[in-house]
């Protein structure tokens, strides 16, 4: 299962490193009946950051993203707009939006493969998803942690077995030497046997044939 999981991410990441680049093409703020929205049409929805600086001060960082050339910027009934400020920041966009009660802006994706979306809906499915291979990668590693303990519990049981075996096998050896006669000369012969590596199965039989 780790395995499945490693190689999933690592094909995901090769596809996001062969993707083409992802532009911003037009900002959107508007104003419907007191609620403000801000509306990014991009190539792809991408990674944002909302920082609030005040009410009327917001920054968005937009991850993997670049500014098109003939980015546009418009504004629904939202001329009450101070200033809307776009900074190339490496492989990152930066936004400096002031507006009144921007601060309380719904932050929306329109792309044009995919209806649009909300910043609240993208981060909540990308928590999920890494909640979900969270939850995945933890249950591996206590289902091999509890086949190693069966594994240990089997062959401690085995162990168990075969030492009880031999037990009971020397306790019906003694049992029977006990009941036999003449012991005396049997049992020092038992003994230099023993010495010499005999087993206790192949001297009983011995002596069945004896007697």
């Amino acid at each position: 299962m780790f395995k499945k999981i490693v190689v999933t991410i690592f094909l995901l990441s090769g596809l996001s490193a062969f993707a083409s680049d992802n532009y911003l093409n037009s900002v959107v703020i508007s104003n419907d009946d007191g609620k403000m929205s801000v509306v990014l049409r991009s190539d792809e929805v991408t990674k944002i950051k909302k920082e609030v600086e005040s009410s009327d001060k917001i920054v968005l960082t937009l991850k993997g993203i670049k500014q098109a050339e003939d980015i546009n910027t418009l504004y629904k009934n939202a001329s009450e707009v101070d200033g809307l400020v776009i900074q190339n920041a490496g492989n990152e966009l930066k936004l400096y939006i002031d507006a009144p009660n921007i601060s309380k802006a719904n932050i929306v994706f329109e792309t044009p493969n995919s209806a649009p979306i909300t910043v609240n809906d993208v981060n909540g499915t990308e928590k999920t998803v890494w909640s979900i291979i969270s939850l995945l990668l933890v249950l591996g590693v206590i289902v091999s942690a509890r086949n190693l303990n069966v594994e240990e519990e089997v062959q401690k049981d085995v162990n168990e077995i075969i030492k009880e075996r031999e037990k009971a096998l020397y306790r019906n050896f003694q049992r029977e030497v006990a009941t036999l006669p003449s012991m005396n000369h049997k049992l020092k012969s038992y003994r230099k046997h023993v010495l010499k590596g005999e087993t206790i199965r192949s001297y009983e039989n011995r002596l069945s044939k004896v007697s």
